[in-house]
């Protein structure tokens, strides 16, 4: 899987956001999509206030300040309530330890995951990573048609409800590169 590529894209839809705010799905989320599931685990995280480090106290009070507030909101409008950040070369490594974490699980779930083409893979990881491997799977039209290797019809089978057009439709677009190869 191409790496860098499939990072450019989470973050082209996925966004890059250096406090906390809550996502679609309501999880407490930072950086380029990764969900903070609780305060011990924003502590694990880097954080600065101010040019220096958050303290524990800081990163839990804007952890629950966010986890109480109303989702659906876009991301910087939860931005009052943090005051501290994620550096952006913390977001970097962050993005890029979700990226190789998550790549397992979907390789595990999908067996021809690494035999697709590369942007067949992107493709998938980008629907993995937004919906959840489980969220994927539920796909079995998209799924039948990688392994026949019937791109055509994996490309009209990718649409995900509550997605931008623009995100869904080049999704599809990755699949349909796979018809050239």
């Amino acid at each position: 899987m191409d790496t860098p590529f499939v990072l450019a894209r989470l973050e082209k839809f996925e966004g890059r956001v250096p406090h906390m705010y809550r996502c679609t799905g309501g999880e407490v989320t930072i950086g380029i999509g990764h969900a903070i599931k609780t305060p011990e685990d924003a502590s694990a995280l880097i954080w600065t206030v101010e040019g220096r480090a958050a303290t524990p106290d800081e990163i839990r009070a804007d952890y629950d300040r966010v986890a109480a507030s109303e989702k659906g909101h876009v991301a910087h409008q939860y931005s009052g309530l943090s005051t501290i950040r994620m550096p952006d070369d913390a977001i970097n490594v962050l993005a890029a330890a979700d990226v190789e974490s998550f790549s397992a699980p979907v390789a595990a779930k999908i067996p021809g995951f690494t035999s697709y083409p590369g942007c067949v893979q992107a493709a998938l990881f980008d629907m993995a990573f937004n919906l959840g491997v489980g969220g994927l799977l539920k796909f079995h039209k998209l799924l039948a048609a990688c392994d026949a290797g019937d791109w055509n019809t994996a490309a009209g089978e990718c649409h995900r409800q509550g997605i931008g057009d623009g995100r869904n439709k080049e999704t599809a677009d990755l699949f349909r590169q796979a018809l050239a190869s």
